[in-house]
């Protein structure tokens, strides 16, 4: 895997002896953080078959360059299309091309076909139109508009799904997209697979005589519930590789060129970014963002994953914070922990592991290549699970001058939490579902269906009995002397000069766990010695709203930057 740059965006190159190449057009916003692992293992996949492949994200979106609500977004990721296109015939000497696209990727590259004419062509989830594709994403917005500080996004002349916004003029544009007939479909072999029997984008390119395999795309919403709870579409992803593959000719090539140093960075005047590869055999993937000037007093932070969120972050706050600390002279390591976004697991594709022991090591590996860089001030960052990891390996690793959690929901991972995870994980699939119904219903003025909300009552009345559970485990180990491990591992960080802040949002689920840890000091600003804790108000627990994120990334700043406390 060889990152890549072109036209200011990030991308990632498998290898292969193959004489055609394949483009992987991703997703968007939510959709893309469910399902990059996905597109990650079906680039792998592809590739181990001897086909190259070219994986990218869209300018203004992920790691790559830009601001993702500019208007008119759709004629720039048509071009990176094409440009991607001719990097892949640039770095491989490949003489056919392949597109495959997920959802928005797929609408583009049917878009793209007209040009490029691919010999195979396979579209993953596509809207029937850019206006299907539009109404589809007002639904989803409507999902997250109950939560708090949504009412922020009225001024926007857009759309804001899962804190990720398209403007107006873009989705305008979308839905010019298929408003014609598609003639780049008839270069080659198509192959549709969608979410359910029948599908009248596949009708409609059957009766232009495009050649269409139309087929219902296993394992979708499960990919696609949850960046936490998404689980790979083994069978899908192994269908779409023979469809690309199939009759592709071997060639021989040239051992890969040298790359200069650098010559994969994305730049600005007041950042630079280049990709990370570290740990074992070079396993771990991030992306490595300094000031354009160089980092000052040797700073650094690790970004660790939120749950199964890869390194962007939700609502890509991850990536804002990061080019944020540049400009105060803070170098940062946005990374993938092993089995997260484009760091593969060592066990195999599965759900991405949360709160496994091991991962302490992938967290310990992004300090030592920081360190070989002489940036020996580490700073590490973590949300939810990242939170509970960044903690556990600053308890471990010395090198680690300060932390900041954030919504930290465990300190202690033992079977409660496993249960409540493991069903919260088995639901989402259904429950996203179930709101997607509701969501579209509601904009028609349906009542929403009885089974849906018994289905909701039934994971209140879940989580009530575990947090009971929880709350009565260390309700007795906070009052027994000795039992309580964590006020003596806030201990241990302080006696080493180690700081710590914890960050939450008002009403957080991680409130009631600090609590039960270290009783009524949770509720004051400085409940231990070297722990200082903040509030932001009106969000939620991901921080969707972008005054929210603001807040936060301002606080990261202020902890990292100013001088160590006396």
């Amino acid at each position: 895997m060889i990152p890549i740059v072109f036209d200011n965006c990030r991308g990632w190159l498998h290898e292969g002896p193959s004489s055609r190449g394949v483009v992987i057009c991703g997703a968007h916003g939510f959709e893309d953080l469910c399902a990059r692992s996905s597109l990650r293992l079906l680039a792998e996949e592809i590739s181990s078959r001897g086909v190259p492949v070219l994986r990218f994200d869209w300018r203004g979106t992920a790691d790559s360059e830009g601001d993702g609500e500019a208007p008119h977004r759709v004629a720039t990721w048509l071009g990176n299309i094409g440009e991607a296109t001719r990097k892949l015939v640039e770095e491989t000497g490949v003489t056919e091309i392949a597109l495959v696209g997920l959802r928005l990727g797929a609408l583009l590259a049917l878009e793209a076909a007209r040009d490029i004419l691919p010999t195979r062509l396979a579209l993953l989830a596509p809207p029937a139109s850019g206006k299907a594709l539009g109404r589809e994403i007002e639904v989803m917005s409507r999902i997250f508009q109950g939560k708090p500080g949504a009412a922020e996004d009225a001024g926007f002349d857009g759309v804001s799904s899962a804190g990720f916004r398209i403007s107006r003029a873009t989705l305008d544009d979308l839905a010019l997209v298929g408003s014609r007939r598609f003639s780049g479909a008839q270069s080659g072999e198509v192959l549709l697979l969608s979410q359910h029997e029948g599908s009248p984008l596949a009708d409609k390119l059957t009766a232009t005589g495009a050649t269409v395999k139309a087929e219902v795309f296993e394992g979708y919403a499960e990919m696609m519930c949850d960046p936490t709870a998404s689980l790979p579409p083994v069978k899908a992803i192994r269908r779409i590789a023979d469809f690309v593959s199939e009759g592709a000719v071997a060639r021989a090539v040239a051992p890969a060129r040298a790359r200069a140093c650098g010559e994969s960075a994305l730049s600005t005047p007041t950042w630079r970014e280049d990709a990370a590869r570290f740990g074992a055999e070079d396993r771990l993937v991030g992306i490595f963002c300094e000031p354009a000037a160089g980092a000052r007093d040797k700073k650094a932070v690790v970004f660790l994953n939120s749950g199964g969120v890869y390194h962007i972050g939700w609502a890509r706050m991850f990536v804002d914070m990061a080019r944020d600390l540049a400009v105060s002279g803070v170098a940062s390591l946005r990374m993938d922990l092993s089995g997260v976004g484009d760091s593969p697991s060592p066990t195999g594709p599965d759900r991405a592991p949360l709160y496994d022991s091991s991962l302490r090591a992938d967290v310990e590996a992004a300090i030592d290549w920081l360190e070989a860089r002489g940036l020996v001030d580490v700073s590490l960052f973590g949300a939810c699970s990242g939170a509970y990891q960044a903690f556990h390996a600053a308890i471990e690793d010395k090198r680690v001058k300060k932390i900041a959690l954030v919504n930290t929901v465990c300190f202690v991972y033992g079977p409660v939490y496993a249960m409540q995870i493991n069903a919260w994980r088995r639901t989402k699939a259904a429950d996203t579902g179930m709101k997607l119904a509701s969501a579209e219903a509601s904009a028609e003025g349906a009542p929403q269906g009885a089974r849906a909300l018994l289905f909701q009552l039934a994971k209140k009345l879940a989580k009530a009995g575990l947090a009971q559970a929880t709350d009565a485990t260390f309700a007795i180990r906070r009052r027994l002397p000795g039992l309580n491990a964590v006020e003596r591992w806030f201990e241990q960080l302080a006696m080493r000069g180690a700081e710590v802040l914890l960050i939450y949002c008002e009403n957080d689920p991680g409130l009631a766990e600090l609590e039960r840890h270290i009783g009524a000091r949770s509720r004051t600003p400085n409940p231990l010695p070297g722990v200082r804790t903040a509030m932001i108000a009106d969000a939620d627990h991901e921080l969707t709203p972008r005054s929210a994120r603001k807040e936060l990334g301002a606080a990261l700043d202020a902890f990292v930057t100013k001088a160590r406390s006396a």
